[in-house]
């Protein structure tokens, strides 16, 4: 297995590579474009599509585009667009995750916390994951049962509610249901250990949630973000959680 995830590793990469130094080759006797022109080219042969930004990025003749919260490339005369992950072959960092963890904590920053469900430490550090997490999911449910690992080391857990099954689905109901408790923290740990939350109703942020989800390109949950912008798709053990947490800065203090 290591073997084979190694093996897939240098082809990604070799890839990666190939498709670089194309498109730098292609590009270098060109001067580079401007942004506003290359935008400009890039909406031209994609009406309708909202460009949130263009950016240089440290390839030479490879620009960022940013469309929804989701990065791609285009070359130096907007007349190629690659989806895909651009890899530092000296570092072996992914600068596409590194980037969109970067992008999704500015949209993580405007949701406000009196819009999430969090459970706060006794000794808070200013520390927090951000996790979208539904009731039924199997994972969701082991993280929940890691809180109180995650709280003894001062990590606050901020919940984000995304029902898998889609809005208006029982999913949701059960989500909103545990909202608009008298004790929102209490029931959702009722409520994921499989018991049984009395109905309610009430103005809750679920739908903003569910937006929020995708725009980051919520694929599955749990879905992780550490307060410094690394982005975990899936389970993570409580204390690889913490260690990524506290070996990094936050977000708002980079």
């Amino acid at each position: 297995m290591v073997n084979s995830a190694i093996s897939l590793l240098r082809h990604v990469t070799a890839m990666a590579a190939a498709v670089v130094l194309c498109i730098s080759g292609t590009a270098a006797a060109d001067d580079p474009p401007s942004l506003d022109k290359l935008r400009g080219l890039v909406e031209a042969s994609l009406p309708g599509v909202a460009i949130t930004s263009v950016a240089d990025t440290p390839a030479e003749g490879l620009y960022e585009l940013v469309v929804d919260g989701t990065i791609y490339y285009v070359d130096s005369k907007g007349e190629f667009l690659i989806e895909g992950n651009l890899i530092q072959l000296s570092s072996r960092e992914n600068l596409t995750e590194a980037r969109l963890g970067t992008l999704h904590m500015s949209m993580l920053a405007d949701m406000s916390e009196e819009d999430m469900l969090i459970y706060e430490p006794d000794e808070p550090t200013g520390r927090s994951i951000t996790v979208f997490t539904d009731i039924s999911c199997g994972f969701c449910r082991r993280l929940h049962a890691d809180l109180d690992q995650l709280l003894d080391e001062g990590v606050a857990v901020r919940y984000l509610l995304f029902p898998r099954a889609g809005l208006g689905s029982p999913a949701h109901q059960a989500l909103e249901d545990v909202w608009c408790n008298d004790n929102p923290q209490e029931a959702m740990t009722v409520a994921k250990a499989g018991g049984k939350v009395e109905s309610a109703s009430c103005a809750n942020p679920i739908e903003s949630h569910v937006a929020l989800a995708t725009q980051v390109g919520l694929r599955g949950t749990p879905l992780i973000y550490t307060d410094s912008g690394i982005r975990i798709p899936g389970y993570r053990d409580p204390a690889e959680l913490v260690s990524l947490v506290k070996s990094s800065t936050p977000y708002a203090a980079q």
